[in-house]
């Protein structure tokens, strides 16, 4: 449209006004002074003042500048300080509450009984059971000690016994045969040579009182002792054999007695004992589901349902026990999958509470992924902190702020997210030139929170019309 045309709607568009101006302000004159020169004067007037017609307000679009530098990812969760060793507490059997010992917030330590419910018809049979067990563990021992005297004596008996036999056996009668034979050749020779005597008068009246005849006598009797004497000796060597035997069967009746007092004492009292036992540590485990007891030092907080005289049911957690020296972050939600992260990751918490500050961390446990991630119990990211003690001033419970860097790039082309477009799933920018504008495909690289990775497209330097 030119100045030809623009002109003769200007001056239809000027007359409408007037026409309007002129009838309003007939109904604005006073009466009596309608249609008056002066109200022509007026209409005069309103007509040299044209409205003017708003022109439209250009609003400048930010420009950026391809640079270069470093682009990372970080991933921004959410989370609470929470001790490293914390437990839930239950009874294993179900029941009605006798005694709480505590109170939320008290310090506890290990071993110490918190809470427990009535059981005493268990407690009663616990005491009697424990005295049949004192009783059997007496009847053992005393079996016991009989036994360590028997086997002392047995052992004494066997060792006299070889004893014996090594004398029996050293006392060989072969040389007392050898003696008693040599012997009684002489006494033979002797007698031969003293009856040859005799013979040698034996023609003589007188030869009865000869001493031929005396010797003769003497010799014969000598003959007859030394054959005494080895008839002797020969029956001490039978009976030397017999007692060789007899030591020897002593010797295994005392090695017999031994052995059979080293199997111990009488396998029933034995028994008796660990059925005994067996009988006390039933019911002490049924004392023992029945009781609360703190696992470890700690500070324990108990459930308002725990309270003296209540039902409760078995395995329903009713207090906790926190170990408050040791703290960490737990995040229970995650907003990526934990194949993004792994264990000893380094990561920076902050305290919603205390603006400023900041502390140091690292990944120690990841949540249970896969098949476990539907039965673990627990589901959170676990975050151990440079000072996992309490310096700072940070306790239980604070909420924080977690930063994990998850992908860092160095000297790369990057720009800002509000200088990229998006239409159809292509990437673009729009780059400021001296002619003009132009658009222009990008390849992004690493995508970090206030910076984004330009891999291909554009070159440093280049200004690029934000949206």
């Amino acid at each position: 449209m030119n100045s030809t045309t623009i002109r003769p709607h200007l001056r239809s568009l000027a007359a409408l006004l007037l026409a309007l101006l002129t009838l309003t302000g007939c109904t604005l004159l006073p009466a009596g002074r309608a249609g008056g020169a002066g109200s022509a004067r007026s209409v005069r007037l309103e007509e040299a003042t044209p409205t003017p017609i708003p022109t439209p307000v250009t609003v400048a679009k930010p420009t950026y500048t391809v640079v270069r530098g470093e682009v990372v990812k970080t991933l921004l969760l959410g989370g609470r300080v929470s001790p490293v060793t914390q437990t839930d507490l239950f009874f294993k059997v179900g029941g009605r509450v006798r005694t709480v010992y505590v109170k939320s917030g008290d310090n506890v330590k290990a071993g110490a009984l918190l809470a427990d419910l009535e059981m005493a018809n268990a407690e009663r049979d616990l005491v009697s059971v424990r005295l049949d067990l004192d009783r059997a563990q007496a009847r053992l021992k005393t079996a016991q000690s009989d036994v360590q005297a028997n086997l002392k004596r047995a052992q004494a008996n066997l060792d006299i016994a070889k004893e014996n036999l090594a004398i029996i056996e050293g006392q060989d009668p072969t040389p007392r045969k050898v003696k008693a034979e040599v012997a009684l050749q002489r006494a033979d020779l002797a007698r031969k040579q003293a009856q040859d005597a005799y013979d040698a008068i034996a023609w003589r009246n007188d030869r009865g009182a000869s001493p031929q005849a005396m010797a003769l006598q003497q010799a014969t009797l000598n003959y007859q002792d030394a054959q005494a004497a080895y008839d002797l000796a020969m029956q001490d060597i039978v009976t030397h054999g017999h007692q060789i035997t007899i030591a020897e069967r002593q010797v295994d009746l005392a090695q017999l007695t031994l052995d059979s007092l080293s199997g111990g004492v009488d396998p029933l009292l034995v028994n008796d004992v660990s059925k005994a036992q067996l009988a006390v540590t039933k019911l002490e485990a049924a004392v023992s589901d029945a009781q609360i007891v703190a696992p470890f030092n700690g500070q324990v907080q108990v459930a308002f349902i725990l309270s003296e005289g209540t039902a409760i049911d078995a395995f329903r957690p009713v207090a906790t026990v926190s170990d408050l020296s040791v703290l960490e972050v737990r995040v229970d939600t995650l907003s990526v999958g934990s194949d993004d992260l792994s264990v000893d990751m380094p990561a920076t918490v902050s305290f919603v509470g205390r603006p400023g500050v900041e502390m140091k961390g690292r990944i120690r446990q990841l949540p249970a992924s896969g098949v476990l991630a539907t039965i673990a119990q627990d589901k959170s990211l676990h975050i151990a902190l440079e000072d996992p003690g309490i310096s700072i001033g940070y306790a239980s419970g604070d909420l924080t702020r977690i930063a994990i860097v998850l992908e860092r790039k160095q000297d790369v082309l990057w720009l800002p997210p509000m200088a990229l477009r998006t239409f159809e799933g292509r990437r673009f920018v729009v780059v400021q030139e001296s002619g003009g504008q132009r658009r222009v495909d990008v390849k992004v690289g690493l995508e970090g929170d206030d910076r984004i990775e330009i891999a291909s497209g554009l070159t440093e330097g280049q200004i690029v019309v934000g949206q």
